[in-house]
This record gives C-alpha cells, sequence and structure tokens, in this order.
C-alpha cells in the first residue's frame, strides 16, 4: 500500500513522542521533497526533523518528486499551496491508497480526488483504539499546546 504524507502528521506525531507510530501502521511513507525540505531543513531541530532524518536513513521514508507540473498548477488553488498541491499529486501519480495530512483544506482536496485522507488525529485515535497508547486526551492536550487547533 503506498501512503503519502504531507509535513504536518511528521511533526506533530513528532511532538508527541509518536513518531515511530507512522512505520507501525504504514511500514513506508512516500513525501516529496518539499516536504524533507520545510521538516528537516526549514525546521532543523525542531520536532520532526531528527525523526524524519532517520527515517530516510533507514529507508522507511522515501523521497520522491512528483513528475507532473501540469497536475500540481491544477490541484493548487487559494487555500492550497503549492507544496500541498504537490503532495496530492503525488498520491495520484504514485496511485496511493492514503494521504496523511492534518491542513483540513488538504484532505478535502484529496478526498475530492478520490484519495483517502488521515491526520494525525486519527492516527493516535486508531492507536488508542488497539490500545497500543494508554489513553489519548494526553497526547491531544500536548498537540493543543503546541499550536495544534482541533475543533471542539
Amino acid at each position: 500500500m503506498t501512503v503519502v504524507a504531507d509535513s504536518g502528521p511528521l511533526i506533530h506525531l513528532a511532538i508527541v513522542g509518536q513518531f515511530l507510530l507512522l512505520k507501525r501502521y504504514f511500514y513506508s511513507l512516500l513525501i516529496i521533497p518539499q516536504v524533507y525540505e520545510e521538516v528537516a531543513t526549514q525546521g532543523q531541530g525542531k520536532p520532526g526533523d531528527p525523526e524524519l532524518r532517520q527515517a530516510v536513513r533507514d529507508g522507511w521514508i522515501i523521497i520522491e518528486p512528483v513528475t507532473d507540473s501540469a497536475l500540481v498548477q491544477r490541484l493548487a488553488a487559494p487555500n492550497i499551496s503549492e507544496t500541498d498541491a504537490a503532495v496530492v499529486a503525488c498520491a495520484l501519480e504514485k496511485r496511493a491508497a492514503l494521504i496523511l495530512a492534518d491542513d483540513s483544506d488538504v484532505r478535502e482536496l484529496a478526498e475530492r480526488e478520490g484519495l483517502s485522507a488521515i491526520g494525525s488525529v486519527g492516527i493516535l485515535l486508531y492507536s488508542r483504539l488497539e490500545g497500543v497508547i494508554p489513553a489519548l486526551k494526553p497526547f491531544l492536550d500536548q498537540l493543543v499546546a503546541a499550536g495544534f487547533h482541533l475543533d471542539p
């Protein structure tokens, strides 16, 4: 199963110390170079940076560029950045089964394009239902304290 990730879940799951849930549930992930740049270069020293660098070294996160620039342009919109459009375009190009994104506009775009989408909270919820984490609320509280917006 091909899964493409945006930067949000990489950063947010690192903030709560649960980055490896990505490997547990998805085995391997694809990201575009712009996501790597955002998390590991622009975000150097911040949550997600060391975890992403290690995952790329270990080979379970793979960096793949988008080849169809016309598709990226078609997907870009006032509320969708070029990077977010490229994430969705990559998922479409690779015929991904799932896209990981926390931005609701990106998830909505992915779903309009026929892709399934899940975010950090969905991954944490699933891991709680499976008994992998003992409780959900402490992780949600950490995310909110870090500036993550949860709709009540």
